[in-house]
Parts: C-alpha cells; structure tokens; sequence
C-alpha cells in the first residue's frame, strides 16, 4: 500500500471507480455500507490511501481511540482508503474509495481523486443516500446526475431517474464539475432513505448495487442485500406498531405523489 502517493506502476484496465464517503451524504449508509459490501463481496485489495491531515477537522469530527486496562490499542483517524478489484472477465476493474467527507479544501481533495483516475479509470461513480419521504415498503428510488450528456441514455436504460435539484451539495458535486473540466465522466447516484429509518438501511444498499451492476456490467450476487434488507424490513415494521402518529404519517406518504429529489 502507498500513502500520499500513487504509484507510477499501477495501471487499471478500463477501470470504474466507486466512491462511497461518510458524512453529509450518507443517510441509511447508502454511500459507505454499498461500497464496504463491493470490497469485502470482491476481496478487493487497499493499495492507496489519501490521509486526511489536510482536509479534516478534528474539532467537527474526532478521532476515535480504544484503550483497554489503561493501555492504548488503537487510534484511529479519519481517512479514505482505496482498493482495487481485478476483474478477470475482462469486463473491466473496480477501484473502490472509502472514505470520510473532507472538511476543507474540496478542491485539492477532488484532485488527488482525478489525479487517481489518470491511471486508467474510464468512469467515475460517487454513492449518496438522502432522507426523503417515502415509506419503506416500496421500492427504493435511485436518482443521478452527470457530466457527460451521451450517459444519460445509459442511466434512463436500467430505470435511474434524473435529477432537478437546486442547493446545498457535497463534495460529490466537485468530483462531477471538475471531472467535467479535466474530461473524467462522473456518475453521481443517490439512494431516497425513509424519513424513519435511524442508522444503516440494507436496502438502499441492495438497490444500489443493482442500478451498479448494471452500469458496470459486473456479475454479482447480491443474496446477502437481499435477505439483509428484508430482516430490516420485519424489524422496522415491528418497531412502528407502537408508534401510532409514525404509523399514519406513512400512510400519508403512500397516498403523496413523489417527486424525485437530489442532495448533490
């Protein structure tokens, strides 16, 4: 693994990068949960990390430490890790980000992604999840923007619905205009989590990796999503029998039109 730097050597073959970060854009843990599964689902190896000593603020988000019998095992700091999946079916490589949202200077960290892609990354994926109201039991809206109008045809084909979205974004937003500048195509997918769900949702996941799969054209059983995302569905659902007022606010959402939506 190198740190800081990419090696001159490394060379992908028609690769697609995946990004998936913590933070503003990661409700249900749709970004992090999607792209933790593809690396584990793949056995994909960490080669590179980009250290975040430039882009962090301790003071918003601290490091975490254990210590056990007054003796420190580990400290760990934010950062964003990249791995990279050789795909032997000549369909194409994965090379996998995950990692934090920078706190500063979104530019520079935006370069050292574009400066990663240089080495044979065709196209660039960034993973979000946003809060929306939906209720759980349908399925799981995925939206999208890019950069490169002549994607579009291939985002409508497999049933992703393009964005209308004016307002605050994340970073993702510079990875998509500056790839637009330098000529790099982003995808930038985003997953609509139910306003009542609190911490990971499988399912955002499990749709994710489909709308995934198919852009890519990787092979991928997604088994384990699928049975994840329906344990979590029983539970959510015996967790809401007690809450009445819960309860009827879905039912409203049920009967609302929905309108895609997008957080950048």
């Amino acid at each position: 693994m190198r740190k800081g730097v990419v090696g001159k050597k490394i060379r992908f073959n028609h690769a697609s990068m995946i990004i998936g970060l913590s933070g503003w854009g990661n409700a249900g843990e749709a970004s992090t949960f999607t792209v933790k599964y593809l690396a584990e689902k793949l056995k994909a190896e960490k080669f590179y990390e980009i250290s975040h000593e430039e882009f962090h603020d301790y003071w918003i988000q601290r490091p975490t430490v254990l210590t056990q019998q007054g003796m420190i095992k580990s400290y760990i700091f934010p950062k964003s890790e990249v791995f990279y999946y050789k795909n032997r079916a000549n369909r194409g490589d994965l090379v996998l980000l995950l990692g934090f949202e920078p706190h500063l200077n979104w530019p520079k960290y935006t370069e050292r992604i574009l400066k990663l892609a240089e080495k044979g990354v065709e196209r660039i994926y960034t993973i979000g999840g946003y809060l929306a109201d939906i209720p759980h039991d349908i399925g799981t809206p995925i939206t999208a923007s890019t950069n490169n109008d002549k994607i579009i045809p291939e985002l409508e084909k497999v049933g992703v619905e393009l964005t209308d979205y004016e307002g605050p974004t994340s970073v993702y937003s510079e990875i998509l205009w500056r790839g637009k500048e330098t000529h790099v195509d982003v995808v930038s997918l985003w997953c609509a989590i139910p306003i009542n769900v609190r911490g990971l949702y499988p399912k955002a996941a499990y749709f994710m990796v489909n709308k995934l799969t198919q852009l890519i054209g990787l092979n991928l059983d997604r088994n384990y999503l699928k049975d994840k995302a329906e344990s979590y569905k029983v539970k959510l659902e015996t967790e809401t029998i007690d809450q009445v007022q819960l309860r009827d606010l879905i039912e409203d959402l049920r009967r609302q039109e929905r309108q895609p939506t997008y957080f950048g």
